[in-house]
């Protein structure tokens, strides 16, 4: 797989602006990061589904197999391997009720994703609570490693903004847990494979460590500008 340009935004997700906070050298990944509190994007692309494990129980699932709420027509879909839900608590989870995914050194989750006609796609978006420096977060094409993100690298993107203590303690879930556990940060991340020729099929949650990566709310689409 040829290098790839990885460039860093933050987004607003009432106003609709970006800013740009870092570019690399050659390469078509661009990765958005949410103002706090933020849980969707005004750079969504087209066909966006969203899975956020409500309607599931509180249980592990070998085999979960979702439309990400686009109906049974989509050309979207995606089976989950070894998925984890637990009810919101201060870790994870957002709103006022709900579940969240979590991943541990000894329970990686496994998503694979599917687009009728195609093999690929190029949009994935997450949040991810409670960032621990040893989550990690990975994407496959064709069973090959295409990029990987972890927990470290957004603390190293989060910590190099003026305000970066916004981004620390629970803003997400907006009952009980509102602005607990301010020691780590929590953010809704979105990663744009801008390129048709460099897509994913494959995305991998795990933790290195002895801490959980706790997730929710993914979106999945085409990469932006497709037709």
């Amino acid at each position: 797989m040829a290098s790839q340009q990885t460039s860093v935004f933050t987004f607003l997700a009432v106003v609709q602006i970006f800013i740009a906070l870092f570019v690399s050298s050659a390469g078509t990944i661009h990765i958005y990061i949410g103002a706090p509190g933020a849980l969707s994007s005004p750079f969504l692309t087209r066909n966006v589904g969203f899975e956020n494990f409500n309607n599931l129980t509180l249980s592990n699932y070998s085999n979960y197999e979702s439309n990400f709420g686009l109906g049974p027509s989509t050309d979207i879909s995606g089976t989950y391997n070894g998925l984890r839900v637990k009810s919101n608590d201060v870790y994870g989870g957002s709103g006022s009720s709900g579940k969240y995914a979590v991943a541990y050194k000894d329970s990686e989750i496994k998503l694979y994703v599917r687009r009728t006609g195609r093999t690929g796609l190029g949009y994935f978006g997450l949040y991810w609570a409670a960032i621990d420096d040893s989550n990690w977060l990975e994407f496959f094409y064709q069973g090959v490693s295409v990029y990987k993100y972890t927990g470290k690298d957004v603390h190293k993107l989060i910590n190099s903004l003026s305000d970066s203590r916004a981004w620390y303690g629970n803003q997400y879930n907006w009952h009980w847990f509102y602005g607990n556990n301010p020691s780590q940060a929590y953010s809704y991340i979105e990663f744009h494979f801008h390129d048709p020729l460099f897509l994913f099929d494959e995305v991998r949650f795990r933790d290195t460590g002895s801490e959980g990566f706790e997730t929710d709310d993914h979106s999945i689409g085409c990469f932006p500008g497709e037709a």
